[in-house]
Parts: structure tokens; C-alpha cells; sequence
């Protein structure tokens, strides 16, 4: 009789309460195995205001963290990562979180100061398993900014069989084709639109030959006519768009490298880039 009675009252007990912590993180990492990370998040936030005190408390929030560096909310995921290198220096989850901070940091951006943190953490964990991805992602730091020196020289010692057809990639980032700004603004002060077709843009070079091209013979009929007021108007608003011509053919130069740049970054960043991977207890990464 006691024991029906028992069952009934467990049967009235709201579903949050007869719940058990394995079922909450089962269906949040299969959520994020689904890549559906922002439903992941929200089961393991219902997780720790349920289990504020479960062993598994500081793993799930490092999963947190990784979440939103995989939804690409890395701003979102910092606090995380700090927190637990802060807190737990000397534990294993600690390290990683202080390597996930700086990748947090690469992401965004920040190359500096992911460079920084990278830094530490192979100061203070010289033997940790991550230590030489912490040096190939400084690299990439470096790479990113275009300090090809300094990238090379974080590459010297490392060890994955990957680095060296990566330096040499990198030996060979000055050979990339590039159209310099100077000379495309030369060529369109010399004949409009011929800095825009030297770049490859070759409607917008026809745009500015066309318009330049009306000016100009405004400009030779009102003076033939005499037309002074009219001359005079009309070489002001030419001088405008002469100039506006020779500068869209170097903005059209810078945009031009950094299309090349960016479009060699991203095969090498396929071909050699680094991906984290959390395990639910350790951090470990894997090359492309």
C-alpha cells in the first residue's frame, strides 16, 4: 500500500523535478550534434538552474561556451571560457579554457590579443597536448595580419606534418597577383576607365570613359561657342567626376588584392586550417 502511494505522488510531481541531469544533456548535445546550437544552449542553462551543484556543472558550461563560439557568437562564449581559466588554472578544463579563450578571441578578430593569450598558455602549460596547435594558430595570427616574418618564425619548431608545406605557403604570399593602386589611378588619369579595365572591372571602366568623355565634349563646345558661364560650370562639375574616375580605379585596385588575398586565405584555411573539438571532457583539435 505504501509503495502504490509513493508512486502516485512521484506520478503528481511536475516533470522538471522527476527528470534526471543524463536525459537534460543527452538532448542537448544532440542538439548540437544537429548543429542547432541556440536550443543546445538553452538546455544546458535549464541544466545548471536545475543542477547548480552537479559534478558535470563546469563541463556543461565550457559546452556552453563552445556552443556559442560555434553559432558564431564569440563575444557570447568569452565569458565562459574566462571564467573557467580563471577559476580552475591547475585542472585540465581550466587549460583548455584558456585555449579556447584565445581561439574565441582569433575568431573575432582580435589577433593581437589571441596572440597574447596563446602566449600564456604555452608559458604556463609547456607540456600541455595543445601546446604546439597553440603555436600553428599564433602563426595564423600572424599570417592574418600579413607579419609573414613573425608567422614563420612561430612555425620553426613545430612539429605537425602539416607546417611545412604551410610555411611554404607562406613563403609564397608576396607572389600572389596583385594590381598596384598607384599605377590603375595612373592609367585612368591617363584615359578615364582605364584604370577600371587594368583591375578587371570593365563596365565600370566603360561608365567613367562614357561620362568623362560627354564632359570633355561640353566642355570643347562651349568654349569654341564661347560660352564662358557655361565653360566654367561645366569644368568645375568634369574636374569632379575626372577625379572621382582616377578614385574608384585604386579603390577598384585595393579591392582587387584583397579579393585575391582573401580567396587564398580561405583555400589554405581549408587546406590547413585547425578545428576544435570538444569531447565533453577535454579539448582536442584536429587538422583539415
Amino acid at each position: 500500500m505504501m509503495r502504490f502511494i509513493f508512486f502516485v505522488f512521484l506520478l503528481t510531481l511536475p516533470l522538471e523535478a522527476t527528470q534526471i541531469p543524463k536525459g537534460i544533456l543527452g538532448f542537448g548535445n544532440a542538439l548540437f550534434k544537429e548543429q542547432d546550437y541556440y536550443r543546445a544552449i538553452t538546455e544546458y542553462k535549464r541544466f545548471l538552474h536545475m543542477y547548480p551543484t552537479h559534478p558535470q556543472k563546469n563541463a556543461v558550461e565550457f559546452q556552453m561556451g563552445y556552443s556559442y563560439l560555434k553559432g558564431q557568437k564569440p563575444d557570447a562564449a568569452l565569458p565562459y571560457f574566462q571564467k573557467l581559466a580563471t577559476q580552475f588554472p591547475l585542472k585540465r578544463i581550466g587549460q583548455d579554457a584558456q585555449f579556447a579563450l584565445a581561439q574565441t578571441l582569433f575568431e573575432s578578430k582580435q589577433y593581437d590579443f589571441a596572440i597574447g593569450e596563446w602566449r600564456t598558455f604555452q608559458t604556463q602549460f609547456p607540456k600541455h597536448p595543445l601546446s604546439d596547435a597553440a603555436a600553428y594558430q599564433m602563426a595564423w595570427a600572424y599570417f592574418l595580419q600579413e607579419k609573414i616574418q613573425e608567422a614563420k618564425q612561430e612555425l620553426i619548431s613545430n612539429r605537425h606534418p602539416k607546417t611545412l608545406a604551410f610555411s611554404q605557403e607562406i613563403n609564397q604570399w608576396q607572389n600572389l597577383p596583385s594590381r598596384p593602386p598607384f599605377l590603375a589611378g595612373t592609367f585612368s588619369a591617363m584615359l578615364p576607365g582605364l584604370g577600371q579595365w587594368y583591375v578587371g572591372r570593365f563596365w565600370d571602366g566603360m561608365a567613367a570613359l562614357v561620362v568623362n568623355g560627354m564632359f570633355g565634349y561640353g566642355i570643347y563646345r562651349t568654349w569654341v561657342n564661347e560660352y564662358y558661364v557655361s565653360f566654367g560650370i561645366l569644368t568645375f562639375l568634369a574636374s569632379g567626376f575626372y577625379g572621382g574616375n582616377i578614385y574608384s580605379a585604386v579603390n577598384s585596385a585595393h579591392k582587387y588584392n584583397q579579393n585575391i588575398k582573401n580567396t587564398n586565405w580561405q583555400r589554405l584555411q581549408n587546406q590547413y586550417g585547425l578545428n576544435l573539438n570538444w569531447t565533453g571532457t577535454a579539448l582536442t583539435v584536429s587538422w583539415e
